[in-house]
């Protein structure tokens, strides 16, 4: 493993390759001290990052999203030299700046005018230097008198502040931030948020952690998506952004392929075995359409509700038909039962259309099974629409009688 501050001068102000981090899965109170020590052979591990890469340009700002636990607090803790890695290369301007987890690097007993003293000599700035800026540093933080306070006392609010005012201003190449503008009033949050823009302006890189998308999209040019310690997709932040909300709609939601049949999952009550609309390819509005569902069933005439449901391609639903919201009984069909939905007419007007299949319980609140169809239905109008459905509509006017 390497780390050298010539990144920058290659083009680069991060470039981390391959990087590898792993974590020892503790079976026993002892292997514990033995990890401590450094004896962790024959210990299973988890890899919290499997191969993963990483670049950010000068005056660029790259955003990490991800599901909780797929490794986007691990890749910013190796980025900031906090954690070394098990394997790859590690190459980052300096100096690195990092606003982590909430308090990381104060001393809860050092009051706010020493931790952000102590800070600055941490990552290399010359004491006079920090001194210099130090009023600077509390200005922006906004604490008052609570300054001079032990940081123990501080809320998890005034902690944010002073860790994101003490980063910004000890004039880092690369700034690494995780979710600390989820803590703090709008106020607040938009300070940093400007302060960011600035650093970009400047020259400087960020390494941009957040669930709010709207923020990685607005602040991040370029944004990689982490998936279980891997890189599932990495690119133009909006396209990222897009390809991980679409994962997040289908989530947990079954692909039948056409032909297949699946068995009955072991100690599953029931399940969903096939999904069909007809007619398929392209429709027009108004056309007749039929849903087939087959419903598969560990007990014969157990009870269970059917739902359909019809999405377009930013996720919205434009329909959902239930047979509980709809007043009727449960399914009590046999082992293997088809249900089928019928339309009189088709009511969208256009689009590419997934349709979702919903199998729950007798009471209908609870999700049994999931079964997606992707791009199911395409509709195609044969003139522009202004709307997304087709309401059933008649107009009157007195200029129109005979």
């Amino acid at each position: 493993m390497e780390r050298v501050a010539a990144a920058i001068g290659a083009g680069l102000a991060v470039d981390l390759r391959n990087v590898v981090k792993r974590y020892p899965l503790f079976g026993r109170r002892r292997d514990r001290a033995l990890a401590l020590l450094g004896f962790t052979g024959g210990m299973k591990s988890r890899a919290a990052l499997d191969g993963v890469d990483l670049e950010a340009r000068p005056g660029e700002a790259v955003g990490l999203i991800g599901e909780n636990g797929s490794g986007k607090t691990t890749l910013l803790r190796v980025a900031a030299g906090i954690s070394r890695p098990d394997g790859g290369s590690v190459s980052v301007a300096s100096p690195v700046s990092a606003i982590l987890e909430l308090g990381l690097g104060f001393h809860p007993d050092f009051t706010g005018r020493d931790n952000a003293t102590l800070y600055g000599a941490v990552i290399g700035v010359p004491d006079a230097v920090m001194r210099d800026r130090l009023a600077e540093v509390l200005a922006f933080a906004e604490l008052g008198e609570f300054i001079d306070q032990p940081l123990r006392t501080y809320s998890s609010g005034m902690a944010a502040r002073l860790a994101f005012a003490v980063a910004t201003h000890v004039e880092p190449a690369v700034l690494v931030v995780d979710e600390a503008l989820a803590v703090g009033d709008g106020a607040f949050q938009k300070k940093c948020v400007d302060r960011m823009v600035r650093f970009k302006s400047e020259g400087r890189t960020v390494l941009f952690c957040s669930h709010a998308m709207y923020l990685v999209a607005q602040f991040c040019e370029r944004a990689v998506w982490l998936h279980h310690g891997r890189v599932a997709a990495s690119g133009a932040a909006r396209d990222v952004i897009h390809a991980y909300e679409d994962y997040l709609r289908h989530r947990g939601k079954r692909r039948l392929e056409a032909g297949t049949s699946p068995a009955l999952p072991a100690g599953q009550a029931a399940s969903l075995a096939g999904l069909e609309t007809e007619p398929a390819g392209e429709l027009a509005p108004g056309t007749p359409l039929v849903v087939r569902v087959r419903v598969r069933r560990a007990v014969p005439g157990a009870p269970l509700h059917l739902a359909v449901g019809f999405e377009d391609e930013q996720g919205t639903m434009l329909a959902l038909c239930a047979t509980h919201w709809d007043g009727r009984p449960p399914l009590t069909g046999g082992a293997d039962e088809e249900v089928v939905l019928r339309l009189a007419e088709l009511p969208f007007t256009r689009g590419r259309l997934d349709v979702t299949a919903y199998l729950g319980d007798s009471t209908g609140l609870q999700v049994i099974d999931q079964l997606l169809r992707r791009g199911a239905l395409t509709v195609t109008a044969p003139r522009w629409q202004p709307g997304l459905v087709r309401v059933a509509h008649d107009w009157e006017a007195p200029s129109w009688r005979a």
